[in-house]
């Protein structure tokens, strides 16, 4: 059998209950926040904040930021990460600087990275084939001679690594977890470092 509580009695069990989740929710608010504000300033030390040819990259959510040339760039890698990516060519950015910019092959992350950093500069971003023949979509059909085209693929069995340019066309070639770190380098080139 269950007791016989008075409402009096009943009213205070339910304030006492309320005031004590309220202390619990408090309490944890506080914690959260000291948790957040010490683990803050352990990722914000020199590690996080490196030069390279005299530009300044600081990480901050993951990402590193730079302003190179008077043009702000958001990385997934810095410059001196991607250093060992060669790219032999006389693109700058100014040969995207308001001219439609299309995209050929495996679009992942690295094209996300190339997209979100020429967005500013380049007329429009889309994806296009190279041929009708391989275009399963219904693409535009763009070429190296008028078009400037990035196109990403991984290498087959003979072929290394490696960003290279054909007329007006930008080939990164590389396993898909190298292709940011080569999309990076491709816009660290651009910028001029």
């Amino acid at each position: 059998m269950k007791k016989i509580i008075s409402k009096g009695e009943k009213d205070r069990k339910i304030k006492r209950n309320q005031l004590l989740i309220g202390l619990v929710l408090i309490v944890l608010m506080v914690l959260s926040t000291l948790g957040f504000a010490l683990t803050g300033r352990a990722n914000n030390e020199d590690s996080d904040k490196i030069e390279y040819q005299g530009v300044v990259f600081i990480r901050d959510s993951g990402f590193w930021f730079s302003e190179i040339k008077g043009k702000n760039y958001m990385t997934t890698y810095n410059a001196k990460e991607v250093e060992n990516f060669s790219f032999p060519s006389y693109l700058t950015v100014e040969n995207y600087r308001n001219k439609p910019l299309y995209f050929v092959g495996d679009l992942g992350d690295s094209t996300s990275e190339i997209a979100r950093n020429l967005n500013d500069i380049a007329l429009r971003m889309q994806s296009a084939c190279l041929s009708e023949i391989n275009c399963s979509e219904n693409l535009p059909v763009k070429n190296c001679s008028d078009d400037n085209i990035i196109i990403m693929r991984e290498p087959s069995e003979d072929e290394e690594e490696s960003i290279f340019q054909e007329e007006n066309c930008v080939f990164i070639i590389g396993s898909y977890q190298n292709q940011t770190k080569m999309a990076d380098a491709f816009l660290f080139h651009l910028a001029g470092i």
